[in-house]
């Protein structure tokens, strides 16, 4: 026994014209709300200070840059005799 394939219905004209109004407006929000995340990140981005001390979207408390670092050993130095014996 074969089984022809359905056809889905055909919706008619004023079904079509229904769809394609949601259609549109789902077009239309969509679009509103790719505007409004882009707007809303130049403002932003257009307030932050995006220098050395300061983060993107927060204030780091500037460092205190009085103490010097330590100087890193050289690479032979960082390890010992026992350790590369292990």
């Amino acid at each position: 026994m074969t089984e022809t394939p359905r056809t889905p219905p055909q919706p008619d004209e004023r079904a079509r014209q229904a769809q394609k109004k949601r259609n549109l407006w789902l077009a239309l929000a969509l679009f509103g709300f790719v505007i409004l995340v882009g707007v809303t990140t130049i403002v932003r981005l257009a307030d932050s200070e995006l220098g050395p001390d300061v983060g993107f979207y927060w204030s780091n408390p500037p460092q205190d840059n009085s103490r010097s670092m330590p100087d890193l050993p050289a690479g032979d130095e960082s390890q010992s005799e026992e350790g590369r014996n292990k």
